[in-house]
């Protein structure tokens, strides 16, 4: 009896034992790779990567990167929960806002003779946009060293919206047809407002790429992607002030401007390469 508890214990202690050596772990003996149970958050790694190429090649306006979430720069972010070591859940989201507003000073029209360049009203850009993102899916990976592959599927739905919006100090008149104006470069025709129609989108992909971990739970990662995608963009309107000599007033316009739709199955413009961090 003895001697068979001693066998059993022998061969718990080899199990356990290769069990170990086979688990990579860190010279400190903290595992490198992702376990059942912990989260992962991964950015963006393209701000990065333009900074250090920015850095290489003398570029003196480059600026650090950030984990700003803005629509002039669209950091998105990953998420995943392992539910084992092969398997894990998948989230992004993408949070892009920007109120931009441009201000220039124009002669005062409104005052007496002789005129007075000194005397200024200000004209006003004002540029909105929102872009949102949200995804989900399924990941599996294979292989035991620091390389892995990973391969899966994701559901994303995006809504973007684009408005510009101008101001003018000095205002058409029956004194005044024809004010002194800025012109910002997106507003002929004196644009009060260019509304874009709202893009809805919705992508359903398939994903294979891989993960490099140099660090322990701490790993870069490149994924192509590949599947169907549609997109719809409503009608916008641009609304744009005149004089009307006819009617000795202002007169306001509306016109549309045609919304467009894509669908296509292929691969995505871009892939993505992202820093990834687990605990």
């Amino acid at each position: 009896m003895k001697t068979k508890l001693s066998i059993i214990a022998v061969a718990l202690f080899i199990t356990i034992g290769l069990q170990a050596q086979t688990q990579l772990v860190s010279k400190k003996g903290v595992p490198i790779l992702p376990e059942a149970g912990e989260y992962m958050i991964g950015i963006d790694a393209t701000p990065f990567f333009s900074y250090m190429g920015n850095m290489f090649n003398g570029n003196t306006t480059n600026f650090a990167p950030s984990f700003g979430f803005t629509a002039t720069n669209p950091l998105s972010l990953y998420g995943k929960y392992m539910v084992d070591d092969k398997t894990a859940y998948r989230g992004i989201l993408r949070l892009g806002y920007t109120n931009y507003k441009d201000k220039a000073y124009i002669i005062n029209d409104d005052q007496a003779l002789p005129i007075d360049p000194e005397k200024t009203v200000e004209d006003f850009h004002k540029n909105s946009q929102t872009h949102i993102t949200l995804g989900a899916g399924l990941e599996k990976r294979r292989g035991k060293g620091r390389l892995q592959g990973l391969y899966g599927g994701q559901l994303l739905f995006s809504i973007n919206t684009y408005k510009d919006t101008y101001e003018y100090g000095n205002a058409f008149s029956a004194t005044n047809t024809n004010p002194s104006r800025t012109n910002f470069g997106t507003n002929a025709g004196w644009v009060t407002s260019d509304k874009q129609g709202t893009n809805f989108g919705i992508a359903l992909q398939g994903f294979v790429g891989v993960e490099y971990f140099f660090a322990p739970k701490m790993s870069i990662s490149g994924e192509f992607y590949y599947g169907f995608q549609f997109s719809n963009s409503g009608d916008g309107t641009v609304e744009s002030e005149s004089w009307d000599a006819t009617a000795n007033d202002v007169k306001t316009s509306t016109s549309i401007t045609a919304g467009d739709r894509f669908f296509g199955f292929d691969n995505a413009v871009t892939g993505a390469i992202n820093f990834n961090f687990y605990f």
